[in-house]
């Protein structure tokens, strides 16, 4: 996986940062790599709350983006997770929230923000 993920456990979420440049075509594999470490470590330590930086560069297709938003739980995503994701990248963002809306419509809890106050804001709200 060419990304850098750093993963760390706070008072009240795990906060996880991802860079690195994606890798055109297994943009879905390594985003899947990514968060199956994720929920492993929510089930783990029993925390739902979920604070993402992402500081990836290049595009993420459309397709790519549906993919990876469509069925979560196939790679260990609970409903009962809390996730704020900001995008750090304005060249995705946009397809991110096309994402977001996709996983809100099957019942999760996510939402794209481009600063990470805000997203704390969200995530930390009951």
């Amino acid at each position: 996986m060419p990304y850098n993920v750093i993963l760390r456990e706070e008072q009240d979420h795990i906060r996880v940062e991802v860079s690195g440049d994606r890798n055109r075509g297994k943009e879905v594999e390594d985003a899947i790599s990514v968060w199956s470490q994720v929920a492993q470590i929510c089930h783990e330590k029993n925390v739902y709350r979920i604070l993402a930086i992402s500081k990836l560069t290049g595009r993420l297709p459309i397709l790519a983006a549906f993919e990876i938003a469509k069925s979560p739980e196939e790679f260990g995503w609970s409903r009962s997770f809390k996730l704020a994701f900001v995008d750090l990248n304005e060249e995705s963002r946009q397809v991110n929230l096309f994402a977001e809306t996709v996983a809100v419509n099957r019942g999760y809890w996510i939402k794209v923000f481009d600063n990470e106050l805000d997203a704390k804001v969200w995530m930390l709200e009951s």
